[in-house]
């Protein structure tokens, strides 16, 4: 099942997307297996990253895979959410 993944980068800022975008993170990110739609944005906090995923597993190997090892040393792990995706406008 698709799941809707929200992850909090506490203390990030756009900088924090500059770096990401930089190390070929998004360029990766439209063809890897499993990858479905991104967005995010800065909020007051951090930075707050909003994915749909066709399953699970297919975003932890993507953390694992490519965006741990490009996030910078100094950075907070991020906090990450998982949920079922029941419904999407327009379905998918």
């Amino acid at each position: 099942m698709s799941v809707i993944m929200i992850a909090e980068v506490a203390g990030a800022d756009g900088s924090f997307l500059d770096g990401m975008r930089a190390a070929g993170v998004f360029d990766a990110m439209a063809t890897y297996p499993g990858f479905v739609s991104h967005v995010s944005g800065a909020t007051g906090n951090g930075y707050r990253v909003i994915e749909v995923w066709e399953s699970r597993e297919a975003h932890q190997a993507w953390v694992e895979g490519v965006i741990l090892p490009n996030m910078p040393p100094d950075a907070p792990q991020p906090t990450t959410e998982y949920f079922d995706l029941l419904a999407s406008v327009p379905e998918s």
